[in-house]
C-alpha cells in the first residue's frame, strides 16, 4: 500500500510540473519572421498571442558577441538592398550605424604574394551580365532551369585555373554561400534582382552594420512597439519539443514541462531545423510538405574572427587569398579596420574569413585551435613569416546549433516552384510557415524574413477575423504534369 501511495504522490508530483497555457496564435521562434508577424496581429487588434523563444533574447539569426574590445556580429551583418528595402528603413528609423560596403575595394594574394586580377575580374562581370540576360530570356520563354554554372558556361565564363576559381568564389559562394554546381540559375538571378532592383533607383548597394547595439537593435525597437516590459507573452529559454496538429487546432510541447495550447500556430524555425528533425511532428509532415522542405537546401556562412597584435593587411575593405589546390580555401577576408568602420587602436585588429559549404562544416568539426592555425598559414603565405599570431579567435558553429541548423537558405537546381510552394503552405489552416527560406522573392535575405512574417501574420488575422485564404499545394508533382489542391477553412 505503501508503494502504491508513493507512486500515486509522484505522479501527482508530475502532474504539477507541467503547466497548460492557451492561446489563440502561437509564434514558435522570436526572429524578424517571428516579431513581424506578432506586429502584424498586434495592429490588427489581435493581442491574445505568444512567441515561444529558445534564447534568452529576441533576434533570431541576428546575434553578436563581444570580441577583441567591440561587438561583432555573427549572424546578418549587412544591409542588402536599399532604396524602400523595409529593412533599409528600419535602418534609418532607429540611426543604426552602418558603413558603406564596396565588394570592388579587394586586392588578391596567392602563393606569391599580391597579383593582379583586374581582367579576371572584368571576365567574370562582363559574364555575369550576360548570365543575367540569358537567365531572365529563359524566364521568359518559360525554359527549364539550369544550374548556376550550366548559366557561366553558357555566358562565356569557365574557369580553368586557381586565379579564376578564386575570383569565382569571391563573385558567386561568398554571397549565394553554395558552389555554381548546385545554385538554381533562374532563381538566383530573381533573387538579386529583387534585392537590388525592386526597392527603387536607390536600391543598388550594401551597408555592413557596425553599431555596437547590434543589428539586432531595430528588430528589438520593432517588438518594443506591441510588447511590454518583460511581457509574459514572449516565453524566452523555451525550446518546442514536439508539435501536435489536426483541423481543430494545435498543441505544442516543450523542453520545460510548457504545454501551449493554440487555435493557430505559425512555425518560423529555419529550414535547417525542418530539415534536421529537431522537433517531432505529430503526424508527421505529409510526403508533399516534406518534398518542399528537403528539395530546398539551408547553406552554411560561417565567419571566422582573427585579432591581432596590430595591422599587417592591406587598407582595402577585402583581400581575396587564391589556393592553388583548394577552390574556396579561406578565400574572402574583411577588414574591420577598413575606413568607416571601425577605428583603429592598440587592442582591437579584427581581420575576418568567411567559408561556406564542405569548408564551414569542415571548420565546424575542428577546435578553435586548428582553425586558428589553419588560418595563420594562410595569412603567412600570403604576407610572409613575420605575421604575429592571432591573440583571439571566434568561431561561430551555425550547422551544429539546433536552434539554426545553418545560416541561410539557397535555392538549388532542381527545386521547382511548386516545392517550394508546398514548402510554405499551411497545415489543416492551422499550422502556418514563416521565415526568410518560405519567401520565394528574396530567400537567404532579412527583408525575406521580414515580409513572409508580414504575410503569414496578415493570413492569420483573416483567419481568426473572417476566414482563411484559399491555399494552394501540391500533393502530386511529376515531370509530365503538376496537380494542385487548395486549402481552404472548413
Amino acid at each position: 500500500m505503501k508503494a502504491v501511495c508513493f507512486l500515486v504522490g509522484l505522479a501527482a508530483i508530475a502532474a504539477s510540473a507541467t503547466k497548460t497555457l492557451h492561446t489563440k496564435v502561437a509564434i514558435l521562434g522570436g526572429g524578424v519572421s517571428g516579431i513581424n508577424a506578432a506586429r502584424n496581429l498586434s495592429s490588427a487588434g489581435i493581442d491574445d498571442f505568444m512567441i515561444i523563444e529558445a534564447r534568452d533574447i529576441l533576434g533570431g539569426r541576428a546575434q553578436d558577441v563581444p570580441f577583441a574590445g567591440i561587438n561583432i556580429e555573427l549572424g546578418c551583418n549587412w544591409v542588402q538592398g536599399l532604396g524602400s528595402n523595409p529593412i533599409n528603413q528600419l535602418r534609418k528609423k532607429y540611426h543604426l550605424k552602418s558603413a558603406h560596403n564596396d565588394g570592388d575595394d579587394v586586392v588578391f594574394y596567392d602563393h606569391t604574394g599580391k597579383i593582379n586580377v583586374t581582367k579576371e575580374m572584368n571576365a567574370y562581370g562582363d559574364a555575369s551580365d550576360r548570365m543575367d540576360k540569358l537567365a531572365t530570356k529563359r524566364i521568359a520563354n518559360n525554359q527549364a532551369d539550369l544550374s548556376g554554372r550550366a548559366g557561366l558556361d553558357l555566358a562565356g565564363w569557365y574557369p580553368t585555373n586557381y586565379i579564376e576559381k578564386a575570383v569565382e568564389y569571391y563573385n558567386y559562394d561568398w554571397e549565394m554561400a553554395e558552389n555554381p554546381e548546385v545554385s538554381s540559375l533562374a532563381y538566383s538571378t530573381l533573387n538579386d534582382y529583387y534585392t537590388y532592383s525592386s526597392f527603387g533607383p536607390d536600391s543598388d548597394g550594401d551597408q555592413f552594420v557596425i553599431d555596437q547595439r547590434g543589428f539586432k537593435h531595430i528588430f528589438l525597437e520593432v517588438a518594443n512597439t506591441f510588447l511590454k516590459k518583460n511581457d509574459d507573452r514572449v516565453k524566452y529559454n523555451t525550446t518546442v519539443t514536439e508539435i501536435k496538429y489536426d483541423e481543430d487546432g494545435v498543441t505544442v510541447h516543450t523542453n520545460n514541462d510548457l504545454i501551449i495550447k493554440a487555435d493557430y500556430v505559425i512555425c518560423t524555425f529555419s529550414l535547417g531545423v525542418l530539415q534536421h528533425k529537431d522537433v517531432k511532428w505529430s503526424p508527421k509532415l505529409p510526403e508533399w510538405k516534406l518534398e518542399g522542405i528537403y528539395g530546398f537546401h539551408m547553406a552554411t556562412y560561417t565567419k571566422i574572427f582573427l585579432n591581432f597584435p596590430y595591422q599587417f593587411w592591406d587598407d582595402n575593405q577585402y583581400t581575396v587569398y587564391a589556393d592553388e589546390d583548394r577552390r574556396g580555401y579561406f578565400n574572402s577576408w574583411q577588414n574591420l579596420n577598413a575606413p568607416g568602420f571601425f577605428p583603429k587602436n592598440t587592442s582591437t585588429n579584427i581581420f575576418f574569413v568567411t567559408v561556406t559549404q564542405d569548408l564551414a562544416y569542415e571548420v565546424e568539426s575542428m577546435s578553435d585551435e586548428e582553425v586558428k592555425d589553419r588560418a595563420m598559414e594562410v595569412l603567412r603565405t600570403m604576407y610572409g613569416d613575420d605575421v604575429p599570431e592571432a591573440n583571439a579567435i571566434h568561431v561561430p558553429r551555425w550547422t551544429a546549433n539546433p536552434l539554426f541548423r545553418g545560416t541561410y537558405s539557397n535555392w538549388p537546381i532542381g527545386e521547382l516552384s511548386q516545392h517550394h510552394v508546398n514548402m510554405a503552405a499551411p497545415l489543416h489552416n492551422r499550422v502556418f510557415f514563416a521565415g526568410e527560406a518560405m519567401s520565394a522573392d528574396f530567400y537567404g535575405f532579412l527583408q525575406g524574413a521580414w515580409f513572409s512574417g508580414a504575410d503569414t501574420g496578415y493570413t492569420v488575422v483573416q483567419c481568426i477575423k473572417h476566414s482563411c485564404p484559399e491555399y494552394e499545394y501540391y500533393p502530386i508533382i511529376t515531370n509530365a504534369n503538376v496537380k494542385s489542391n487548395t486549402i481552404t477553412k472548413k
